[in-house]
């Protein structure tokens, strides 16, 4: 028997495998909010514009300087707080949804901004808010947005200095550097102590997701991933389901060892893995069991993938001289279920009675969870 995995062909069958991972773990992931999550920022963020509402009506006039006037000021605050009442409905409806993260964040710093430029009072307390967005944001969200929240704040800060320039010169005093020296010790004590929570956050989403023998999702991370997919859906063409079951691994591994199973299972996801798109769903599903997801995929399009993988497992069975093949059991949201588990149990019946009609190998497509005639060229059923 040849080598299982040898130099280059192993790091290209890896490569697929690490650019999904990426996107579960280390410093290329996005941790999906919940709701929980959120709720206390939106809550501190009325608080804010309630409390700006009350600062700049408390002091009247005066307290706003001559470019604009009262009624702008309230104008704008109440449509801040319109803004963040609509974004806080919608982060109750969809939890995760890092579009809207980044916009809220540059609408908090733009507000924040407009308060103390239209703040009569030099060392106005909007600064502080500058820290709460800095804080609030990147330390909830992970240093991506850090990072953006201290340039979009700094940078604020420094237009707004350079606007009062003249406001501010009487007031470059000892305890003003110290103030600034404070303030950036802060946010860089802050960032480290995000960066150690995003890598360990990583380091448990990685532990808690991935199967450890073949780098794939594990079959929670899948239900947990595929949730928001089998949703009802006005536009699209659903999703694709794709059941794969290895035939013939018991005897791999009573024959070869188990060392060599695990190879054979670990080489089978690095093939799928390389074989589908990004926004795909691949998971480790049981012990030699893999499933696809392929959200708005047509059916054309799964069968494609299913060949794809169909062949590279034939082809790496027979390069390697070990005997199994690959059965593809191929289903469709909403057309055969309108759940996963509704859609994996038709498949699976139907492969079933295919295999045995008629062995292992081939792909087999359901239809209403009824197996039609099979094709006895390719195996597959249509």
């Amino acid at each position: 028997m040849s080598h299982i995995n040898s130099g280059q062909r192993t790091a290209d069958r890896r490569s697929g495998i690490e650019r999904r991972a990426s996107k579960i773990d280390g410093h290329g992931s996005q941790y999906r909010m919940t709701w929980e999550d959120q709720r206390t920022q939106y809550w501190t963020r009325l608080l804010f514009c309630g409390l700006a509402l009350l600062y700049f009506n408390f002091g009247g006039e005066e307290q706003v300087r001559d470019w604009t006037s009262l009624q702008v000021v309230n104008l704008l605050f109440v449509a801040f707080g319109i803004e963040i009442l609509f974004f806080m409905h919608h982060a109750s409806r969809m939890p995760h949804a890092p579009w809207r993260q980044r916009l809220t964040m540059w609408v908090d710093i733009f507000m924040t901004s407009f308060a103390v430029l239209a703040d009569t009072t030099v060392s106005s307390p909007g600064f502080l808010v500058f820290l709460m967005v800095i804080l609030g944001n990147g330390m909830r969200y992970g240093l991506r947005l850090f990072g953006e929240a201290v340039v979009g704040s700094l940078g604020a800060a420094v237009l707004i200095v350079s606007l009062r320039l003249y406001d501010y010169v009487d007031l470059f005093s000892v305890s003003a550097i110290f103030f600034l020296v404070f303030f950036a010790i802060i946010v860089i004590y802050s960032y480290t102590l995000t960066a150690k929570t995003e890598l360990g956050r990583a380091k448990l989403a990685h532990e808690r997701n991935i199967d450890a023998l073949t780098g794939l999702l594990n079959r929670r991370a899948l239900i947990e991933r595929s949730s928001t997919l089998f949703q009802p859906q006005e536009n699209g063409n659903g999703v694709v389901v794709l059941f794969a079951d290895l035939d013939g691994f018991k005897t791999v591994n009573d024959t070869h060892g188990h060392h060599v199973g695990d190879r054979v299972l670990a080489a089978v996801a690095s093939n799928i893995a390389k074989t589908v798109r990004n926004e795909d769903l691949v998971a480790r599903y049981g012990g030699d069991e893999f499933l696809l997801l392929l959200p708005d995929a047509t059916k054309q399009g799964g069968e494609l993938v299913a060949q794809r993988v169909r062949q590279a497992i034939d082809d790496y069975a027979k390069d390697n001289q070990i005997d199994f093949s690959i059965s593809i059991g191929m289903g469709k949201y909403p057309d055969h279920g309108l759940d996963l588990e509704t859609v994996i149990d038709c498949v699976d019946k139907a492969m079933y009675r295919s295999k045995l009609k008629q062995g292992r190998g081939g792909i087999l497509h359901v239809d209403g969870c009824e197996l039609d005639s099979p094709d006895p060229t390719t195996g597959s059923v249509h």
